[in-house]
């Protein structure tokens, strides 16, 4: 294990700021790679731990920044464990891997029992595990740190077009009949069937209207006896005989499909098609992924009506939200028909929350060509691309890459200054600076007003979703 040179020569400040407790961070991949690039534009000493496949991607960009570099093995947990832990600021695990980074985080917890570490761990019984077993944790994904910021985000541009009611009309939905409304005009055409074939029959054969009308029920619902009696009637009472028993027989095979279809829908949502939505000003969240899920939960909470469209039907999170009240379409996002079910085109906001960037943009650009004025929240992977698409006027882009960065460069630097007061208490704690770079995202300027309205009703739920969430 070895230094890699910076590729220029470190000033003797720049020397002393590096050793003051420099944060560790392995597991270069989007995340780490993010990590490090906004802890350096942050002014916070760095030391990237480099796996050999890390070095050939990443050595020279990291280099340029003037970062500490140290390659060692593929097993890099061990190679942390070598580092001097005792002057870290704290470790930062953010690979790909869960079990990658939950050995890591084991090898660095038996090599020193009070550097703070910041593991990267999706699977909500080893997030539950650690936090029982290992001290000095702090567990994230990037499904628990876009989630509120995207749900925020999405009150805030509800709150928006609450406040502009100029804003171009929604499309309305296409009609739809619900299964009561179908069973009640069913009912309703019987009544109106048995109840002039009474009176036609009371007429004809001098009966009571009691009598007449259990003749007249009889015969909807094919009876043979009375069917066999009738024979013998007039050729009127024959006649009505006759159409109540083929209306009985519309009628059963009417409440059959409408029984068959109900038990579809609640047993079988990929074979039955939803219903589509009819309501306007609702909240579509297509994905019921990680962040998708976590999103459409916590504006449940706050009392926002929520659809959300799963192209993946037997997935847990569809059942789970569906206990919670909440309605879930199972279909195609990219389908015309799909965002027409969900009522789309009538909402408040969409967001396009599933785990494919071509997905998501291709949800948001069809949102867009319809004109239709509802903004979509678009999540995507790439910085570069989320940056690119802030161009376009309907869609705002979020990048769980950069919003978990952001939440660990926060926590990171908190832990630090905590561990340098603690060894240092006269030393005032480092002041954070203003970030710069392709990393440097809009969580560091000033919140805006009405986003930061709902910041703490959202912090309780981020907080329980940290404990037992999934990788996005």
């Amino acid at each position: 294990m070895q230094s890699e040179p910076t590729g220029r020569p470190m000033t003797a400040e720049e020397g002393r700021h590096a050793e003051g407790f420099p944060i560790l961070v392995a597991g270069l991949g989007a995340v780490g790679v993010a990590v490090v690039h906004r802890l350096h534009a942050l002014g916070v000493p760095v030391r990237a731990v480099l796996s050999p496949l890390d070095r050939q991607r990443m050595s020279v960009e990291l280099a340029a920044l003037g970062i500490d570099l140290v390659v060692g093995s593929g097993n890099w947990g061990a190679d942390l464990a070598r580092q001097d832990l005792a002057s870290a600021g704290g470790v930062v695990l953010a690979a790909d891997d869960d079990a990658q980074n939950v050995d890591a985080c084991l090898i660095v917890r038996r090599a020193s029992p009070d550097v703070p570490i910041l593991v990267r761990v999706s699977d909500p019984t080893l997030v539950r595990f650690l936090q029982m077993t290992v001290p000095h944790l702090d567990v994230y994904s990037m499904g628990s740190t876009t989630a509120p910021v995207a749900a925020e985000l999405a009150m805030h541009l509800l709150s928006e077009r609450q406040a502009h009611p100029h804003a171009p009309p929604a499309r309305k939905p296409l009609p739809t009949a619900r299964p009561g409304a179908v069973l009640a005009w069913t009912l309703l055409g019987c009544l109106l069937t048995v109840v002039p074939a009474a009176l036609l029959i009371a007429g004809a054969l001098h009966l009571p209207l009691l009598t007449a009308a259990h003749a007249a029920w009889m015969a909807l619902i094919a009876n043979a006896e009375i069917g066999s009696r009738l024979l013998q009637a007039p050729p009127l009472v024959r006649t009505i005989s006759f159409v109540l028993a083929i209306a009985g027989k519309v009628a059963l095979l009417c409440g059959v499909g409408l029984l068959l279809d109900w038990l579809l829908t609640l047993r079988l949502p990929g074979v039955a098609a939803s219903t589509p939505v009819r309501s306007q000003g609702h909240v579509v969240v297509f994905g019921a992924g990680n962040v998708g899920a976590r999103v459409a939960e916590l504006m449940h909470k706050r009392r926002v009506m929520v659809v959300v469209v799963e192209a993946n039907g037997s997935i847990r999170n569809v059942q789970r939200l569906r206990s919670k009240g909440i309605k879930v379409i199972v279909g195609d996002a990219t389908i015309e028909e799909t965002l027409q079910v969900s009522g789309a085109y009538a909402a408040g906001i969409a967001l396009a929350l599933t785990n494919s960037d071509a997905v998501n943009l291709n949800i948001g650009l069809q949102m867009s060509d319809k004109k239709v004025g509802v903004p979509t929240v678009v999540r995507l992977i790439s910085p570069e691309l989320s940056g690119h698409v802030a161009a376009y006027q309907d869609m705002v882009p979020v990048s769980p890459v950069a919003e978990t960065a952001s939440h660990v460069c926060r926590t990171a630097e908190r832990v630090r200054i905590e561990r340098v007061s603690l060894r240092h208490p006269t030393q005032p704690p480092p002041e954070m600076a203003r970030p710069t770079g392709r990393f440097a995202g809009p969580e560091f300027q000033p919140p805006q007003q009405g986003m930061a309205q709902g910041e703490d009703a959202l912090a309780a739920p981020a907080a329980a979703d940290a404990e037992s969430g999934h990788e996005a």
